[in-house]
């Protein structure tokens, strides 16, 4: 493998990544390392679950084990902690580490991995709010089933994507002031951000533009 120990996937939908990496695999023969919070949603890479991946890493086996990574971001102490482990590996290991952009890792991480880009085609979901119709109360709703969703902080953005298409369809025309929401918004999605508020703004934003129109 040279100066390589493992992989870095970037990409959005880590489940399928671990999928097609575990497939064949016995289950002794990986173990998985994903922090999420009480309802799922994915947290940072920390350091105490960097040390938790170094334990592993010297557990004795006398065949490959992989040991996998999964998280939007990686705090700097953690990668600090695991570059030691990259640098002199144990025996028989092979990291994995997932995410959805090489921004996420330091160089020093990157130059130890091979690096897979996965680029997918996918859908978004249609909004749900009809905006041409959009009302207070619709709004109140819905912003009372985004937080009975427990979405990831992908699908967040996604649903924001979705919001500002439907916005489009709809033939509504946003100045720069009101795209650049848009932005904020999807930075909120990252800071883990509760979904209600960060909706909440936007379609307070359409609702007033709505009614001017009318």
């Amino acid at each position: 493998m040279g100066l390589f120990v493992g992989e870095l996937h970037i990409s959005a939908q880590p489940q399928e990544i671990v999928h097609n990496i575990t497939a064949t695999l016995q289950k002794g023969d990986y173990v998985i390392f994903h922090p999420t919070d009480s309802k799922g949603k994915e947290l940072e890479f920390r350091i105490d679950d960097a040390r938790e991946v170094i334990a592993q890493s010297y557990l004795a086996s006398d065949r490959e084990r992989f040991l996998i990574l999964i998280a939007p971001s990686y705090s700097i102490e953690a990668q600090n902690a695991l570059l030691k482990i990259l640098e002199e590996p144990p025996q028989n290991v092979h990291f994995v580490l997932i995410a959805p952009s090489k921004n996420a890792l330091l160089p020093t991480i990157l130059s130890r991995l091979h690096i897979h880009i996965h680029k997918s085609k996918k859908t978004l979901p249609l909004f749900e709010l009809d905006m041409k119709k959009l009302t207070l109360s619709a709004i109140y709703e819905f912003l009372r089933d985004c937080d009975r969703q427990n979405r990831s902080i992908q699908e967040i953005k996604d649903h924001i994507q979705a919001l500002l298409f439907a916005v489009h369809t709809s033939g509504i025309c946003l100045n720069r002031t009101e795209l650049e929401a848009f932005d904020e918004a999807i930075a909120l999605a990252d800071s883990y951000t509760k979904e209600s508020y960060i909706f909440l703004p936007l379609l307070l934003k359409i609702h007033k533009k709505q009614r001017g129109v009318r």
